[in-house]
């Protein structure tokens, strides 16, 4: 459980924050992106794309929009490196007139045409800020402290419903332990007069009751808002997903809460034991969800379009205290997960034949995962999607195209595995090539960009680049197996790395000389124009660094590997 004294500045920044700092070496943005990763629950390229602060901010340090609420989420944020001080009001005024100055897009206009932040500017083009305001998209404030508010503070906030704060104590009531046990310690009573209720007994004497509750009913539950009813549930993010957009949509469309029931799989809630039981009600006491956070938190943010018709399916088990039993129950409840396209190609002819390839090269050291949850202890697992944006990286070019995950083992598929090229040899010999970029990734000015999660796929499109650019690097590129046969596999890697080192370099004087507000890498690096563009130029800057003899030609460099 997280304490307020865990945020004070000295734990904030030794425990808390110590995994952040190659992203940003700002306290206060490793605490926004902490923040947004574990309160708002987006995921880290999500979250180091909502980051903005910076010198002239105009007193925004994020800006998020979530396109299944239609809300956009300016946020500030102020860390305090004194002990026991408190948050006063001062701030939060402030706070709510750099609100201001997003209200229309006439205001926006404004933020674009004046002395703004580039990183600031990029966030409103990127995210098509004014088109959203324009079509109906609320503004609202998120203000962050590591230290606890006061009653200034608490009572300016009480008035201004535009503006959500999260000092200390409400971060702290809001953060979810993935490790705890939690739940309520409570009773609930759930009105079963107009539902029928399935009781089963399994051979080991548990109960459980499955029934239709109303949905309105549900969202008295405690512990929603603050997360602590979903202690034990694994699901945990809110992103912009297929699932909940279309969860929303059937909540806002009154016509279809009668069929609601037919596309819910339902909530599973534990608790320690039935209190009471008639033909009207049944009350639990003790009870935590373990399945069904998404949609009861979704629900929640929709709660004024709910009518008496939507109802959602309900399995109420007693676990009477066994933990054991509760751990049992959240995990298998929790593994049973929609079929993913991966999951359909997992028995695909293709890839079958890349795992025996790959596991025979590397004589069962290594293992190819081709479904979710195969167990290989002691094995090196190497998993078919994470193969395949290294192949849409390095082998096809397309680093722009790895932040879009889900279709690497659907839609694109083919293009990627498809091919006759696409073999053992290859898979492993690009996997360790682009691991070996890793250490080149701390070598950038700029570390927010060298640790965005693209740059990595770009760095090492890049070095490839550079090498297929040679005779002998295009030879290799052609033919992979010739490093496995002269066990030069080593040697190939070694050079991957130090030229990766060296493009960095050159990297860095790039993105110096080019117009700081034409560059926003959180943009350009999904754009096939600029990083076509850019990999161009350092092809051409490690041609002139030859020619000035301050590293070796590529050919020279892998004389001996084939």
């Amino acid at each position: 459980m997280l304490k307020t004294e865990d945020l004070s500045y000295v734990n904030l920044t030794s425990e808390i924050l110590k995994n952040y700092t190659k992203r940003t070496p700002v306290v206060s943005g490793q605490f926004l992106r902490w923040f947004f990763e574990n309160i708002l629950r987006l995921d880290p390229q999500d979250a180091d794309d909502a980051c903005v602060d910076s010198s002239q901010d105009k007193g925004i340090d994020g800006l998020y929009v979530n396109d299944v609420t239609e809300i956009i989420h300016l946020v500030q944020v102020k860390t305090r490196q004194k002990e026991n001080s408190t948050l006063g009001d001062p701030e939060l005024k402030e706070f709510f007139g750099s609100i201001q100055q997003f209200k229309d897009e006439i205001a926006i206009q404004s933020v674009l045409a004046g002395n703004t932040s580039d990183k600031l500017k990029q966030a409103i083009r990127r995210t098509k800020l004014i088109d959203k305001v324009k079509s109906g998209y609320r503004v609202e404030g998120i203000f962050v402290s590591n230290i606890p508010a006061n009653k200034d503070a608490d009572d300016y906030v009480e008035g201004r419903p535009e503006i959500t704060l999260y000092d200390a104590k409400e971060i702290c009531s809001e953060y979810i332990d993935l490790g705890a046990v939690g739940g309520i310690k409570s009773d609930f009573k759930f009105n079963v007069a107009d539902t029928e209720v399935i009781k089963y007994t399994s051979s080991e004497a548990i109960s459980a009751r499955m029934f239709l509750a109303d949905a309105l009913q549900l969202l008295h539950l405690q512990g929603i808002t603050d997360g602590k009813l979903f202690e034990r549930n694994v699901r945990l993010s809110l992103g912009n997903t297929k699932v909940n957009k279309s969860l929303i949509r059937s909540v806002r469309d009154k016509s279809e809460h009668k069929n609601f029931p037919l596309y819910h799989n339902g909530i599973n809630i534990l608790c320690d034991e039935f209190v009471s039981e008639t033909d009207e009600e049944l009350v639990i006491r003790n009870y935590v969800v373990v399945n069904g956070a998404q949609s009861l938190t979704s629900l929640n943010a929709e709660r004024n379009r709910i009518s008496p018709d939507l109802k959602i399916l309900v399995k109420a088990i007693e676990v009477k205290g066994d933990s054991q039993l509760a751990d049992k129950i959240t995990t298998n409840s929790n593994n049973q997960n929609a079929i993913k396209p991966r999951d359909l190609k997992a028995n695909h002819g293709i890839q079958q034949r890349l795992k025996q390839e790959i596991e025979s090269i590397d004589g069962q050291a290594v293992v190819y995962e081709v479904k979710r949850g195969e167990k290989h202890k002691g094995k090196e697992v190497i998993s078919n999607e994470d193969v395949g944006l290294i192949l849409l990286a390095l082998d096809l070019g397309e680093p722009w195209s790895c932040h879009q995950r889900y279709k690497v083992m659907d839609e694109s598929h083919s293009k990627i595995f498809g091919r006759p090229d696409v073999d053992g040899y290859k898979i492993i010999a690009l996997l360790r090539a682009f691991e070996a970029v890793e250490p080149a990734l701390d070598s950038f000015d700029d570390g927010s960009v060298g640790h965005y999660s693209l740059t990595r796929y770009f760095l090492a499109y890049a070095v490839a680049e550079i090498i297929k650019d040679s005779e002998v690097g295009k030879a290799v590129f052609n033919d992979f197996s010739t490093l496995f046969v002269k066990g030069t596999l080593g040697k190939f890697v070694q050079v991957f790395a130090d030229i990766a080192e060296t493009t960095v370099h050159d990297l860095n004087a790039a993105l110096a000389d080019e117009d700081q507000e034409g560059f926003d890498h959180k943009s350009d690096l999904k754009s096939p124009k600029w990083t076509r563009a850019m990999a161009g130029t350092l092809r051409a800057d490690y041609k002139k660094d030859v020619k000035r003899k301050k590293v070796k030609a590529v050919d020279e460099l892998l004389a001996g590997v084939i």
